[in-house]
């Protein structure tokens, strides 16, 4: 089975979720936007398709112009029914897609934060084994509404729309796919000043500190939430 992952930044791409679909049999095609590298004519002949984070606004179209053919592009995921899930900018974008609001958060999230089930999330099956109360890695200041029509599954304190699903689609604001300590270290130093900005001249430090102290719980968490995406691709 094909997946295809839409990357708008080189830095972040799938991480532990294309590491978790390569064992399982899955040929990953990865396209970076940034470096100008062109979408397909259509996501026919994909079984999934991941658009990536990345440290743009789904918003800033004018800056960055490939906003546009991503989003187009994922409205036709959406209406095919390929199945798609969204990373931070990504979620945001599914959002954008099916007519919900993307705006400002109250607070950005940068680090590591509670993420609490919903009671619908705790039935979603793409949750299933997954504990109420768990720490996920944040890197955020945007959040979205929740479109109409989509279940929400998801929260943290600072941020209420933390994931929902809609049909064929999965929107997560939180990173599941980090893959630990040296692609933390290499985030932070990419978005150093915004970094130093929330959390002051140790916040590289406290990143650390914090990946060091939270990342075998999120990968274990994380596995069995791909073994649920899965069973959500193929059926069994």
């Amino acid at each position: 089975m094909d997946v295809l992952a839409i990357k708008n930044i080189g830095i972040e791409g799938p991480g532990t979720l294309g590491l978790f679909l390569e064992g399982q049999g899955y040929k990953i095609t990865t396209i970076d936007l940034e470096k100008g590298e062109k979408l397909p004519p259509s996501p026919d002949g994909y079984a999934l398709a991941l658009f990536m984070g990345g440290p743009m606004n789904v918003y800033e179209e004018d800056k960055y112009p490939f906003l546009k053919e991503e989003l187009r592009f994922l409205d036709m995921c959406l209406k095919r029914g390929t199945k798609t899930i969204g990373l931070c900018l990504g979620g945001q974008m599914i959002a954008r897609a099916l007519g919900a609001k993307v705006k400002k958060n109250r607070a950005k999230e940068i680090g590591w934060f509670d993420l609490e089930l919903t009671g619908q999330g705790v039935k979603e099956p793409l949750l299933i084994g997954l504990p109420k109360s768990f720490p996920v890695f944040q890197w955020h200041g945007d959040t979205f509404d929740i479109p109409s029509g989509a279940t929400h599954i998801a929260r943290s304190a600072i941020c209420e729309n933390q994931a929902f699903i809609y049909k064929n689609a999965l929107a997560l604001q939180f990173h599941a796919e980090i893959n630990g300590e040296p692609e933390v270290l290499a985030w932070s130093e990419l978005y150093l000043s915004e970094l130093m900005h929330e959390r002051g001249a140790r916040g590289v430090e406290q990143m650390l500190v914090e990946t060091k102290r939270f990342m075998p719980t999120l990968k274990q968490h994380a596995d069995i939430f791909y073994k649920n995406i899965h069973i959500w691709l193929t059926g069994k």
